[in-house]
C-alpha cells in the first residue's frame, strides 16, 4: 500500500522542482549551481532534472494551474529570492496535485492491485479553510 505523501515526495514534488528548475534555467538564464542554490537542492538533482532523470514520473505542465504556479515559482526566485514564498507556493501546489487526484494514474501503475477509482484517500482531512486555499491557485 502506497500512501499519497510516498507519491507525492517521490514523484510530485520532483517534477514540480524540475519544471521550476526548466523555467529558472531557460526564462532567467540560470546556471545549474544558481538553480540548486534557489531551489535549495544540489546542483546534482538540477542535473537529474535537466537530462530528464529525474522529476519525469508524473508530468504536471498538462495541468494549467500547476503549470502557471511553477511559473510563478521561479518568478518569485528570479526576482526576490524569497525561498519561503517558493517554498508556501510549493507546498500549495503538492496539496492541490493531492486533492485533484492528479497522481491516480501514477499510482495505479505504481501498484496495479489497488483500486484508484473511488478512493478518497488524498482527501485527507482537509478543513473547509483548506479548500478554499486550495481553490485560490486555480484562480492565479
Amino acid at each position: 500500500m502506497i500512501n499519497p505523501y510516498e507519491i507525492v515526495s517521490k514523484s510530485a514534488l520532483p517534477a514540480l522542482r524540475a519544471m521550476v528548475s526548466r523555467r529558472l534555467r531557460e526564462k532567467y538564464h540560470m546556471t545549474q549551481q544558481e538553480v540548486a542554490k534557489r531551489l535549495g537542492v544540489t546542483q546534482a538533482s538540477i542535473s537529474n532534472y535537466s537530462r530528464r532523470s529525474r522529476g519525469v514520473m508524473i508530468n504536471l505542465e498538462l495541468d494549467p494551474n500547476v503549470a502557471r504556479a511553477a511559473d510563478r515559482i521561479a518568478e518569485t526566485l528570479a526576482s526576490t529570492g524569497d525561498q519561503r514564498e517558493a517554498l508556501r507556493t510549493m507546498t500549495e501546489v503538492c496539496d492541490y496535485i493531492r486533492f485533484n487526484h492528479l497522481m491516480c494514474t501514477l499510482h495505479s501503475e505504481l501498484e496495479p492491485g489497488f483500486q484508484v477509482e473511488g478512493c478518497d484517500a488524498c482527501d485527507g482531512a482537509i478543513s473547509s479553510r483548506d479548500i478554499q486555499r486550495l481553490k485560490l491557485i486555480a484562480s492565479h
